[in-house]
């Protein structure tokens, strides 16, 4: 069993940093991203709102110590984390690769002010390692908005706000969510194996058959549940793995080719991959090389 760092980690590199923040407003709830760093600890955390974290990059493992007891958990892209107000960790460490997080908070006075008085306050259970694509989707669009100035305008922060508000509203507060999944769904526990199954895999052939298998359904079924679960195809959702994969890899390992950075990624050649860069996210390899 591998020994919880808990018990022995030294301080090491910087803690969390905030690299953007959006304040509060009539029309936002307040969005910050933060760092993950590689390797870190934390003393007395304390949350005194609710808040979601949501992790845009980067992955590793958790240590958070309460009293006696000792959580070990996982950090992976799209995880969400839902703190529920006045939460505590006596202390935190972390280790694995570094990445981004997004945090939102849910004040009673802005949740107020967003839902004109509706939703009074936004009780939130403390949850852990939840697998939520609709929800995690509309948090990093928030923060991704909050680290490039609101550049789609308040109208579309306040949207993506009260989406959020009624996700969580309706399926996380006050231990409401439901245990099982809905009709048609994937179990969180087969979530959870695919998820590690696309980031473990990225370089192979993962077809539906392949991820079909993994979870002992049939094609045309998984087809059908991985789209009522996670909001989109099992193309695009290993697409844009291999497309967020090969961006980290090209702003943090300079000697690597980016003809090598494509096929470990799983791309059939260093011009697929640009190609898609470039059609999903405006710009060419070189030039996010050229962003470090």
């Amino acid at each position: 069993m591998t020994r919880s760092p808990l018990l022995d980690i030294s301080p090491c590199d910087e803690p969390a940093t905030v690299l953007a923040h959006a304040p509060a407003s009539a029309t936002c709830l307040p969005v910050t991203v933060c760092s993950i760093p590689g390797s870190a600890e934390l003393v007395d955390d304390w949350h005194p709102t609710p808040k979601m974290l949501v992790a845009h990059s980067g992955s590793g493992r958790r240590w958070y110590k309460q009293g006696s007891r000792t959580l070990t958990m996982q950090t992976r892209p799209r995880m969400i984390e839902i703190y529920g107000a006045g939460l505590a960790f006596d202390r935190c460490c972390w280790e694995g690769e570094a990445g981004l997080c997004a945090v939102v908070e849910f004040t009673d006075e802005h949740v107020q002010a967003l839902t004109h008085g509706e939703i009074k306050s936004l009780k939130l259970s403390t949850q852990h390692e939840v697998f939520d694509h609709r929800l995690s989707q509309l948090a990093l669009e928030l923060s991704n908005e909050a680290l490039t100035g609101l550049p789609s305008g308040a109208l579309y922060a306040q949207g993506l706000s009260i989406a959020i508000l009624g996700l969580l509203e309706s399926g996380y507060a006050s231990g409401t969510r439901a245990s099982k999944p809905e009709a048609g769904q994937l179990s969180a526990r087969d979530q959870r194996r695919l998820m590690d199954l696309v980031l473990g895999e990225l370089g192979t052939d993962l077809s539906i058959v392949r991820m079909a298998s993994e979870v002992g359904l049939s094609p045309s079924h998984f087809a059908r549940a991985f789209k009522a679960t996670f909001g989109v195809t099992p193309h695009s959702y290993v697409q844009s793995n291999r497309l967020q994969y090969a961006v980290t890899a090209l702003r943090e390992d300079g000697a690597r080719s980016i003809a090598d950075i494509a096929i470990a990624c799983g791309f059939s050649s260093q011009a697929h991959m640009t190609n898609l860069i470039r059609q999903h996210l405006g710009v060419t390899p070189r030039q996010i090389r050229g962003q470090v």
